[in-house]
């Protein structure tokens, strides 16, 4: 249902649903043992998505040199893809893949 709060938020706000807000409410990660790997994964989606019902909408590289700064270390592939459902539901998802060791290092810091 959309915000209906009467005089409170902008009207955009008031006519959108909050949850429009929400860019990734499902995220998964794919673990693997080195960069031949993840590279693997990520070709096979980008051209598997679509035929899948999940065609890739963003890639962000986070090894990119261009982005080093940008992520304090952290490093991993993130693609998001759009998951179609019934009644004109659509969702944004995060699909995370991770070299083994990064991943262990960043459960070790989230701890």
């Amino acid at each position: 249902s959309a915000f209906s709060g009467g005089g409170c938020g902008t009207r955009e706000q008031r006519e959108h649903p909050l949850t429009a807000n929400i860019l990734d409410p499902v995220r998964c990660t794919v673990v693997c043992r080195g960069a031949a790997e993840m590279l693997e994964h990520v070709r096979w989606l980008l051209e598997e998505g679509e035929a899948l019902g999940l065609p890739v909408v963003r890639v962000k590289n986070k090894f990119s040199s261009e982005s080093s700064d940008e992520y304090d270390g952290y490093r991993d592939l993130m693609l998001c893809v759009l998951y179609s459902g019934e009644r004109g539901l659509r969702l944004i998802c995060e699909i995370q893949v991770h070299h083994f060791r990064l991943h262990k290092l960043k459960l070790q810091m989230h701890k």
